[in-house]
């Protein structure tokens, strides 16, 4: 095994824990897992945590086709593929220790766009800058989906998970290209994603018949607040250090 038995046994309730809450809510993946994992196993961040988004996202597109919104998700897109190309660039440069306060910050700055309660629609304006905003934190940190997700806020929400599901698919594509291109996502990073794959999908199912029952304003103060506290032990571990 490539990750040690106790740390894979802990990455595998917390991914199936945030595969869940993503199968609900259309978010909470990442913003979960990703912050705890960098303690846990700071390996599975940001290339095997971006290969299993990618995998739960087209999960997601499968369940709800009918309800995703094409025409926003182009011009989302269309945005993020510049700033991940430039965050790339940051990860490969950047001390180990800055990278960490930088992810650190940018999973609060998600909890503070998805608390946010501005009204603002998906026009093609508002997703364009959604994706730029979006590429560059997704890339970084495998959390990339608050900005979106705030555009979205006032939809549907099997609208939200479905559109939120494809731009995660097609955007964690054009991240884990760039990373790829600056030596930061290889074979490597997907064995360890492969390894998660089968607790995800679990937490993934269990979500099915939780998705049109369970409150969403609850689960998503939990995905919040979860988000929120990780960050700040994380960031407070790189200031330690």
């Amino acid at each position: 095994m490539i990750i040690p038995l106790t740390e894979w046994i802990a990455a595998s309730l917390l991914i199936a824990v945030s595969a869940c809450l993503q199968g609900v809510s259309g978010i909470g993946f990442g913003m979960v897992a990703a912050p705890i994992l960098a303690i846990v196993h700071p390996e599975l961040v940001p290339g095997p945590m971006l290969f299993l988004g990618l995998v739960i996202a087209v999960m997601a597109v499968l369940r709800e086709p009918a309800d995703l919104d094409r025409r926003g998700l182009a011009f989302a897109l269309a945005g993020r593929l510049p700033t991940s190309i430039l965050a790339a660039i940051l990860i490969g440069v950047l001390p180990v220790k800055a990278l960490g306060i930088v992810f650190a910050a940018i999973i609060l700055g998600g909890v503070a766009l998805s608390l946010a309660r501005v009204p603002l629609g998906p026009t093609p304006g508002t997703l364009l800058g959604a994706g730029l905003l979006s590429g560059f934190m997704g890339t970084i940190t495998s959390v990339g989906l608050p900005p979106v997700a705030l555009v979205y806020q006032g939809v549907p929400a099997s609208t939200l998970r479905a559109t939120i599901g494809g731009y995660l698919a097609i955007g964690t594509v054009i991240s884990i290209a760039a990373l790829a291109t600056v030596g930061r996502f290889g074979v490597h990073d997907m064995a360890l994603g492969l390894w998660l794959v089968v607790p995800m999908s679990l937490g993934f199912w269990v979500s099915t018949p939780l998705a049109r029952r369970m409150p969403q304003r609850m689960v998503r103060m939990a995905v919040l607040g979860l988000s929120a506290t990780a960050a700040l032990i994380l960031l407070a571990r790189q200031f330690a250090a």
